[in-house]
């Protein structure tokens, strides 16, 4: 087995583990760093291999160019160190992107991943309380969501290009939301509910393990505790969220950064820079991938970020929706960008839509 495989192993099992305060590297970067340094020939070969590539790569340029004035123009030097995360989460993900037609690299990758969902599921009772929110060994619970959402979608993807069994699926399945329901994230619980009403009715076999497996769940459940709501705080507490807009505080447009957008559109067309907040009498970021991007980068940095996902919108499939549509949907109101694992998904979404169009190309001119 290749070095780099085990090193992306690591990464995947560490990647929970949040040594250090937010917006810093983590312990598993250090593993990401050995992947892009054992791999760069590779990776930089890789930049122009398609459109999606070629887009992203020039969305990263683009935001080392706009960062860099601002960052001359403010004296923050702060500022470029968004782009320097986004430059490493592209390489990390060009890393992958050469590996997805090696099915070796497919088995580790499923194995590391079901690794670290059973290590958590092990450390999980060991947690101090942390409230209605959990968020494990991440900095917060909206981080210990987008993990459990983004696995979600990879699991699904590996598992149907390596045929594993559908009882196992399921299992990691099942752990992949029991963390997103603990983290009491409206947005990562909206997209899991959508996934998983795809997954039940995708086929009679899923339907039925899936319902064999609530009832045992709930007997042995019901054989130890008193079944209540409210034996489960974060799931109370999700229900109320979804019925009650005003039990968070952090749900208004103000508060997300939104209203900056329409207070400042002067700079719509090249971006405002990533950083420096208190230009615009704010203390926090956009709360949105798409708004963030279109304040920071402009109109130019969206179109070339959306650039690359133009491919999906050729024969997209109801499937690839399934998946994609609740990464996307957290995204939305959530700034996951600085996230490598959030490009990793989204690769890998884009290699589960390849795969569908080449098999259906194949299955019509056979």
């Amino acid at each position: 087995m290749k070095f780099s495989h085990y090193t992306w192993a690591i990464y995947l099992i560490v990647f929970p583990f949040y040594m250090f305060a937010e917006g810093n590297p983590q312990l598993a970067d250090l593993f990401g760093a050995l992947l892009i340094i054992a791999n760069i020939k590779s990776i930089l070969t890789s930049i122009s291999a398609n459109r999606y590539t070629k887009y992203l790569f020039l969305f990263v340029v683009y935001t080392f160019i706009v960062n860099s004035i601002w960052m001359l123009m403010i004296g923050d030097i702060k500022i470029i160190k968004n782009s320097i995360f986004y430059l490493y989460s592209f390489f990390i993900m060009l890393f992958i992107f050469n590996k997805l037609k090696d099915t070796s690299f497919l088995e580790i990758t499923f194995k590391a991943i079901s690794i670290s969902l059973i290590v958590q599921a092990v450390l999980f009772p060991f947690i101090k309380n942390q409230g209605v929110r959990t968020q494990m060994f991440f900095n917060n619970p909206n981080q210990l969501a987008l993990w459990g959402l983004c696995l979600l979608a990879i699991v699904y993807v590996l598992t149907r290009s390596l045929h594993k069994k559908t009882a196992y699926t399921i299992l990691l399945l099942v752990l992949c939301t029991l963390f997103i329901l603990i983290s009491a994230s409206r947005a990562a619980l909206g997209g899991a509910i959508i996934f998983w009403m795809f997954f039940i009715i995708r086929s009679r076999k899923n339907l039925m393990i899936f319902v064999a497996a609530s009832v045992i769940a709930f007997i042995i459940i019901d054989f130890n505790y008193d079944l209540n709501l409210e034996n489960f705080a974060a799931l109370e507490y999700n229900m109320d969220r979804f019925s009650n807009n005003t039990i968070s505080g952090n749900q208004g447009i103000g508060t997300r950064g939104f209203q900056r957008i329409g207070e400042n559109p002067q700079y719509l067309l090249f971006g405002a820079g990533e950083g420096a907040f208190e230009r615009f009498n704010e203390t926090i970021e956009l709360h949105s991938i798409f708004a963030s991007i279109l304040f920071s980068y402009g109109i130019i940095g969206l179109f070339f970020y959306l650039g690359a996902f133009k491919s999906f919108t050729l024969k997209f499939s109801k499937e690839t929706m399934a998946v994609l549509f609740p990464v996307v949907l957290f995204a939305a109101v959530h700034m996951t960008l600085r996230i490598p694992l959030f490009w990793i998904t989204l690769l890998f979404v884009f290699y589960l839509h390849e795969e569908k169009i080449r098999t259906n190309n194949f299955l019509s001119t056979d």
